[in-house]
């Protein structure tokens, strides 16, 4: 149970309030439940409880989740213009994965969710309920995911590999005007692919890598896409800055304990997106690197806080706190 500070470059520096429970059923990797309470600088704030209990020598996984919020960000357009957004969400979903042994999971998830975005502007919020220009959309989502993982440990490995692919079918309701208007009932499909590999060059030393390949259809609504920093992890891009329908990246770090408790990493990566695979470019990404220090909060489990700074190709500067690494 702890507060965690946060800095994120989409909705801004906060503190996560929240209670956390790490356990491990006999001959199983970690499970874990939480409830969290999200407030940042800019009024985003957010409610979500969360667990994965994992059974049976890992060959059962139950996931559960539910999350109510309302997110502000600025959503970045043409010419470099950004326009203030308020979104809020509610919804939840579940997953079960059985596994076939050890390192072979397949997993089922179902998800469902409603999203009213609403452009923040005085004039229109000064509008009646019915004519502001809301955009309210409802979305189920049906996930297949298929994963080899054969790392030593979960939250901070030393050695192994994790891929994964991941495909999803979505159907979208999507309505105008507090639901007054109708515009369109549409839908799509996104898939992501995850490779990660771990390697100790030494007693305290973890080389680590990287790569993201993701690809939707151009239905999926925008905060359903794919991009560089956005989907991925890269650390030195915004996450909303961009968004494309295809977007291929990878990274690289070496991690370093330096005692019991505090560790030091280095990193660098880079990313392009575009409308298909044939069209990636890297003015739709570019290339970062950085440096960043870790604090472990679990020795048993060895979960740590992070706190990484990074820099980009065109000069810009990116903090990032969290709890856990970056991949």
């Amino acid at each position: 149970m702890a507060p965690i500070p946060f800095s994120n470059d989409t909705i801004g520096s906060g503190l996560t309030l929240g209670a956390g429970y790490l356990f491990k059923n006999e001959g199983s990797r970690p499970s874990a439940v939480g409830l969290a309470y999200v407030r940042t600088s800019n009024g985003t704030s957010i409610l979500g409880a969360a667990g994965n209990i994992v059974f049976e020598n890992n060959r059962w996984s139950l996931g559960l989740g539910a999350v109510d919020g309302n997110i502000n960000y600025d959503l970045p357009i043409l010419g470099g213009a950004e326009v203030p957004l308020s979104q809020s969400v509610t919804g939840g979903g579940a997953r079960l994965e059985y596994g076939f042994n050890d390192e072979f999971q397949v997993g089922f998830s179902l998800g469902y969710g409603q999203s009213k975005i609403t452009i923040d502007s005085d004039t229109i919020n000064n509008l009646p309920a019915n004519l502001q220009p809301d955009l309210d959309i409802d979305l189920a989502r049906l996930t297949i995911d298929v994963r080899y993982d054969n790392r030593n440990d979960t939250f901070y490995p030393t050695d192994g590999y994790f891929t994964s692919f991941d495909l999803s079918y979505a159907e979208v309701e999507d309505d105008l005007f507090d639901g007054k208007i109708g515009l369109s009932d549409r839908n799509y499909l996104k898939g992501i692919a995850k490779a990660n590999i771990y390697k100790g060059l030494t007693s305290t030393g973890v080389l680590a890598g990287s790569a993201v390949l993701c690809g939707t259809q151009r239905e999926a609504p925008f905060f359903d896409s794919c991009g560089v920093g956005f989907v991925d992890g890269l650390r030195g891009f915004s996450s909303l800055g961009a968004l494309e329908e295809w977007s291929l990246s990878a990274q690289i770090e070496f991690r370093q304990r330096l005692g019991k408790r505090i560790g030091v990493v280095a990193f660098a990566g880079a990313g392009a997106g575009g409308d298909g695979l044939d069209s990636l470019s890297f003015d739709n990404g570019g290339a970062a690197l950085g440096a960043g220090v870790r604090y472990r909060l679990s020795k048993k489990f060895g979960l740590d806080y992070s706190v990484d700074y990074a820099v980009n190709d065109q000069g810009e500067g990116f903090l990032y706190l969290y709890l856990g690494n970056r991949f």
